[in-house]
Parts: C-alpha cells; structure tokens; sequence
C-alpha cells in the first residue's frame, strides 16, 4: 500500500498540526493570544519501511519546521496509522484494542510510572490519537532525535544487547510487582482498561490460520532432521497443544495470581531501542521499549520467553541461557525491593519463574514457528500493502514450509530441543493449566492424516 506523500503533508499541515498546537501537546509553552503566529513552513516524510521493522501499520518519519512568536522550531515526529481495510478485517486484526491499548499507556500508565521513576523511564512523547470503527493512528515523539535507535540486526542480537535488555525487563517486570504490592488499587485502576489485542476474537484471517497450521507441520519435519534425540511424543504433544493459535494463546497469557503483573506482551528486537557509546566500538548502552499495543496484565515470562526466542539465536540464547536469566531475576529482585521497600516473595524466586518460564516456552516457540522466517527473510512488500493482495493456498504453504530456510529450521528445532531438555529437568508439564478439549479432535485429524497440500517440500 503505497503512501502519498502529498496527502499526508497537507493532513498534518492544516488538520492535524493545529490540533496537537490547540491540545497544549506540541509546544511546551503555549499561549492562545499567540496562535495566529503559528504558521507550518515544511513537512518532510520518511517512510518507514519492512528493512527496518515488521509491521501492521503504515508507519512514517516525520520532521516539521515551523514558526510560533517569532521563532523557528523544528519537530519530529513518528506517525502510525492503519492501512485502508475492510471493517471485516480491520476487526479480525484487532486494531481498535491495539491501539486502545496503546494510547492507555501513553495517558494513563505511563504519567504514573514516570512519577514513580522520579522521570528516568524512557519512552516516546505522546502528541495526539484517532481510534474509529474503521481506522486509527497514534503521533509520537521520534525517539530517534534523542540518540535512540533499534538494531540493524532484525534477529540474532549479541550476547551485550540481550544482557541489558533482560536486566531492563526484570526492572520493569520488579517496578510492576512492587506497585500491586503496595498499591493494589491503583495497580488495578491502571491495569483494568487494557483490552486482550490478539486473542479477543475466535477466528483469524484465513491466511494466518493456515499458515499457523503448516508451521507445525515445519516444526515436526525440522526437529526430526536436527534433533532427532526428541521424543516424537514431546513434538506431537507440543503441536496437539499449540494447534489452536486463539484457544492456546488465550489461555495461556490469562492473567494467573500471583505471577500476574504489567507486561509489554511484544518485548522483542522489533520494539526496542538502544542508545550507544558514542565511540566506534558499537558498545549498548542502555534501552527502552515502545510500541505498548499489546500491553497486558499476564505473566512476567510471557516478555522474556518471547523475547529469548524471537531476538536471540540459539548460539547466545542456550550457551548463556543460565547467565541471562540471573540477569533477569536479579534485576526483577532489585527493583523489587527498591519500589517495596520489601523482601522478594517465595513466588519470585528464581526456580518458580524458571518453571514458569518453561511453562511459557511453548507460547514463544509457536510464534517462532511462524514469524521468525519473516524475519530472517522479510518479504519485500510491508504486510500492509499484503492486505491488498490475494495469496494462494499454495503459496501460503510454501512459504510457511521454506521461508528463512536452514537458519529458520535449525532455530525452531533447537527451541523445542530446549524446550524439551528443561522440561524433563524441572519436571514441568508444558500443557499445564491449558484445557485443549476444544481442539484435540481436530489437531489429532489435521497431524495424523495431513493432507499433499501440507507435504510440500
């Protein structure tokens, strides 16, 4: 989907940049009896596009030159909106909650976490938002302009990115618990209006659902072929229960006393940024996190899983997994005890959210399973413009049975070997308080007489 620049530029000139000046949002320092002065001299738009991140949304740079009282101002701004879609599929992908979810943060949550961090919590400038039946959009500060920047490497970040990103997490995951500790009202006056962004409907878009579906048809063949020391049972077990991406996903991300606090529900490569030594050496320094669309009340494990098996590879996640989760829990305690003035909970401890780390594994290796080859290998058309387009069952197969090739397959057969390998040692049950009697009928059809359309080489 094609963005017109024109379009956009007289949008935010006569429409939108007068509103964010009359909110009070986009000068600090605003004063009615001065409005007349205000007068746009340039917009510049940068698209952002699928090299550098994988997204819903049509998402663009920003920058504005403007005058106000006689002096020459320079914002920049990033702009996220929705594609044109039918309302049909504008609900399928749960846009309205996504966004709704989003703007909470920015209004809601986040005043309130910047009181409480004394301002140091990084994150975007909140500027102005539009959610309709049919469409929505979000402007934000550019983080960009402030030294931050996400990774050049879409997947397979270093042993230094990871190390301070799961420090920061476990800070984050340690502020949320000590805040339903000792404000258990105000956590849940906060947490109350978030709305479940990826699981509220019963059905997804015909082409997400097979391709969820061959997935697991990928992962049985890859672990087979890569760590045939799996128990077919394990892999069958793991397939029966992820089968239905809604009726799995749903269950498992349920919030669950007492593991359940504020999670960013997408903590990943894709939406996190860094700030770097300002020497050569490429050395992170520190991150923060945006784009909160699916922030949830949920199991801390739901942000590490995920992000341990999206943003890692098998070669920094497994040879210092023990190293990255002390990182995690330690930070998690120190904050903790620093916003509680409290001692850490038995629940906390780190043989509890290990277990509970193995309990989320199989949410995070099910969206390995059907995402990671999109970023390993990104289509040279945004999903976006995707929307427009009609794609084959054929090609739907083929591309969920190859795409991102070896790396892809070597990646997916490893998590579940390490899926595989902690479960046994810590005795934990993968399908645990998941109820698949919906489902197992038709996962057992589907996985014992799959059909050539699935057998695609």
């Amino acid at each position: 989907m094609s963005l017109i620049v024109e379009n956009e530029i007289k949008w935010l000139t006569e429409i939108i940049l007068p509103k964010i000046l009359r909110n009070g949002k986009l000068l600090d320092e605003y004063d009615e009896s001065l409005a007349e002065t205000f007068e746009v001299k340039s917009v510049e738009i940068n698209v952002i596009g699928v090299d550098e991140a994988y997204m819903l949304t049509i998402c663009y740079r920003a920058t504005v030159e403007l005058k106000y009282a006689g002096q020459q101002l320079q914002k920049k701004l990033v702009v996220k909106k929705t594609p044109k879609l039918s309302t049909e599929l504008y609900n399928v992908i749960q846009f309205e909650s996504l966004f709704s979810n989003e703007v909470i943060f920015y209004t809601e949550i986040l005043p309130v976490i910047q009181e409480l961090s004394n301002g140091k919590f990084a994150a975007p400038r909140y500027y102005y938002s539009e959610i309709k039946a049919d469409a929505a959009l979000i402007i934000l500060s550019d983080f960009a302009s402030d030294g931050w920047s996400v990774t050049k490497d879409m997947y397979g970040l270093s042993l230094e990115h990871a190390r301070i990103a799961v420090k920061y997490l476990g800070t984050f995951h340690g502020f949320g618990f000590a805040m339903k500790q000792t404000q258990p009202e105000r956590f849940q006056q906060l947490t109350a209006k978030l709305r479940e962004a990826r699981y509220a409907k019963d059905t997804l878009s015909t082409e997400w659902a097979l391709k969820h579906k061959v997935s697991l048809r990928r992962a049985e063949r890859v672990v087979a072929k890569y760590q045939p020391q799996v128990e077919k049972e394990f892999i069958r077990k793991f397939q029966q229960l992820v089968y239905s991406y809604v009726g799995y996903g749903r269950q498992r991300v349920a919030p669950r006393e007492p593991l359940a606090t504020l999670c960013h529900g997408d903590y990943l490569r894709n939406n996190v940024a860094y700030k770097y030594d300002t020497d050569s050496s490429g050395t992170p320094l520190d991150i923060m996190m945006f784009d909160y669309q699916t922030m949830r009340l949920s199991s801390p494990m739901i942000d590490l899983s995920v992000f341990l098996a999206l943003s890692l590879l098998a070669e920094v996640r497994y040879a210092n997994f023990d190293t990255l989760f002390d990182d995690y829990c330690n930070a998690l305690a120190e904050s903790y005890r620093k916003h509680s003035k409290q001692q850490l909970p038995e629940f906390l401890s780190r043989e509890n959210l290990l277990r509970e780390y193995i309990r989320f594994l199989p949410y995070a290796i099910h969206i390995t399973s059907y995402f990671l080859m999109s970023l390993v290998a990104p289509s040279k058309t945004s999903p976006a413009e995707n929307f427009e387009s009609e794609i084959s069952t054929k090609e739907i197969v083929q591309t969920a049975m190859q795409q991102g090739g070896e790396l892809v397959d070597r990646e997916i057969a490893h998590q579940l070997m390490e899926l595989y390998e902690l479960s046994r040692l810590h005795n934990v049950q993968i399908d645990e308080n998941i109820d698949t009697s919906k489902w197992s009928e038709e996962a057992a059809k589907f996985l014992n007489d799959p059909t050539e359309l699935y057998e695609i080489d």
